[in-house]
């Protein structure tokens, strides 16, 4: 009670002559997620803003690898949103992953598909989407600054402007460091359950199939790997990642670390070395989906990295963000129509998630703990892999 009353002091002391605009849902964030969500809700009747801390195109350091969820998820949005991706040049399908340890490698076949393209074109594409085919009022370069919960909803303020929005229901889409998060769900930083990692993009890395994203395995990092993965234009994301608890408790250099990689691995240093690195290496975190976090509580719902729905095993974010922004936006429809948007009701957005990614983050965050206790798997599996009809029965669960 002494919260609520601290809040409702902050919202009627708020000075009353900043311009008030009146919504009923407020995505905060642009990326997949948030974008995603307004895209769902073209046709729900509903007033929706969108509010970004940057001016698109923007980048977005990341692994820039598309998952099948993410066009699946698109499609059932609307199947003309899919088509659109489908006549976007900048992209690469892969078809395969090339796995690489110990100087020995095997080469998975995906039955779906799955591409890459880099943050900055994918985001903007989606972004696009929302511009070009929905009535989403969209802020940019608006970064929130305080967030004010009434039993109305939420009244949210910007650092860098005189708005303030008000809206019955928040999403917050904000990404892995979510100010959303951390102000309504208390989030803080669990190493155990988050993967720091950096990036770069490298130009004419050798025998770089456009096709193939790679992946490699050292002993030393179990179950962390080195990726490399193929751009437009003989490009190609190469990035590292590691368990933050690891790089803590070994006081590890991600930078230091990544580099090293490169070096001592006699493949990747061949492969690389008539490659020019075009920008920094730079670094980002990675909040897992494998543990229980707030997803949603009263007028506001969590979406994409701001929920933590990374792939613990393969560090997927894309698609999954873009799964719970499409749910986050039914369960604001269904809010409405109910005229309730208390945190029962809301919690259904939690049901409708778990019940679709639940199984496959618990499966996929025990094969990471399984690798890292047992490194000597990753043998086994090669060895397996010279059968194809177990190589396919390993596929089917990659």
């Amino acid at each position: 009670m002494q919260a609520l009353n601290k809040l409702n002091y902050i919202y009627h002391s708020m000075p009353q002559d900043l311009e008030a605009r009146q919504y009923d849902v407020l995505i905060v964030g642009a990326g997949p997620a948030g974008c995603a969500c307004a895209l769902t809700l073209k046709d729900a009747g509903l007033k929706v803003a969108l509010l970004d801390k940057a001016t698109f195109p923007r980048d977005k350091v990341c692994g820039d690898a598309i998952p099948g969820r993410a066009i699946k998820t698109l499609k059932s949005i609307s199947p003309a949103y899919e088509d659109a991706f489908r006549k976007f040049a900048n992209k690469c399908a892969t078809r395969q992953t090339a796995i690489h340890y110990k100087g020995r490698s095997v080469t998975f076949k995906w039955v779906g598909e799955a591409y890459t393209c880099t943050r900055m074109e994918f985001d903007n594409f989606l972004f696009s989407l929302v511009k070009e085919h929905t009535d989403t009022a969209i802020y940019t370069d608006t970064l929130p600054h305080s967030f004010i919960q009434d039993n109305g909803g939420f009244s949210i303020t910007s650092k860098n402007s005189d708005l303030v929005f008000h809206s019955r229901i928040l999403v917050g889409a904000d990404g892995a460091q979510s100010a959303v998060a951390k102000k309504l769900a208390n989030r803080t930083l669990d190493r155990q359950h988050h993967v720091g990692s950096v990036r770069a993009y490298f130009k004419n890395v050798a025998n770089l199939d456009p096709g193939t994203t790679e992946i490699y395995f050292d002993k030393k990092f179990l179950p962390s790997y080195l990726w490399v993965f193929p751009l437009p234009g003989n490009m190609a994301n190469v990035g590292f990642g590691m368990l933050s608890s690891e790089i803590a408790k070994k006081k590890i250099n991600l930078k230091t670390t990544f580099y090293d990689f490169v070096d001592q691995n006699p493949a990747l240093k061949l492969r690389f070395r008539d490659a020019t690195q075009t920008g920094d290496l730079e670094g980002f975190g990675l909040p897992l989906g494998s543990r229980i976090t707030t997803l949603s509580g009263n007028h506001f719902m969590l979406v994409g990295d701001a929920a933590s729905l990374i792939d613990p095993f393969s560090g997927d974010g894309i698609g999954n963000a873009m799964l719970s922004g499409k749910l986050a936006a039914e369960q604001a429809v269904h809010c409405f129509k109910a005229d309730n948007f208390t945190a029962p009701l809301m919690s259904g957005y939690d049901r409708a998630l778990t019940g679709m990614l639940g199984k496959e983050l618990r499966a996929r965050h025990k094969a990471q703990r399984t690798l890292s206790k047992m490194p000597f798997l990753l043998d086994t599996i090669f060895t397996a892999c010279r059968s194809n009809s177990i190589k396919r029965i390993i596929q089917k669960g990659l």
